[in-house]
C-alpha cells in the first residue's frame, strides 16, 4: 500500500473557504433583513401618496386601470392591502378588471 501524505495546503484552503462562505451567508442575511429607507432604525417613513392616489382618496373610490395590481393601488393611495380587502370583501386581488371600482373608505 502506498504511503498517504496529507496535503496541508488543500486542508487549509478548505477551512478558509468554509469560513468565507459562512461570513458571506451572515452578511447577506444581515443586509437583506432591513428594508426601510432609514436603515431599519427609528420610525418608518410614511409612504409617498401619488397625485392620482390623493384624488382617489378624496373621492373615496379607485377605478382600476389596465395593469393595476392591489399592491400598486396600496402604494399609490397609502392604504394597506389588508384594509383594502376588508373594505372590499368581494374583491379578488388576482383578478382585477379594468373599470372596476375599489372602495377606499
Amino acid at each position: 500500500m502506498p504511503d498517504y501524505k496529507p496535503n496541508y495546503f488543500v486542508r487549509a484552503f478548505a477551512v478558509f473557504a468554509l469560513v468565507a462562505a459562512l461570513v458571506l451567508v451572515v452578511v447577506v442575511v444581515l443586509t437583506s433583513s432591513g428594508s426601510s429607507d432609514n436603515g431599519g432604525h427609528g420610525k418608518k417613513s410614511k409612504p409617498e401618496i401619488s397625485k392620482v392616489g390623493r384624488k382617489a382618496i378624496r373621492k373615496g373610490v379607485w377605478i382600476v386601470h389596465s395593469g393595476d395590481t392591489l399592491g400598486e393601488i396600496s402604494v399609490k393611495t397609502g392604504i394597506d392591502q389588508d384594509t383594502l380587502l376588508q373594505l372590499n370583501p368581494d374583491l379578488d386581488p388576482q383578478a382585477l378588471l379594468e373599470g372596476q371600482r375599489i372602495a377606499l373608505r
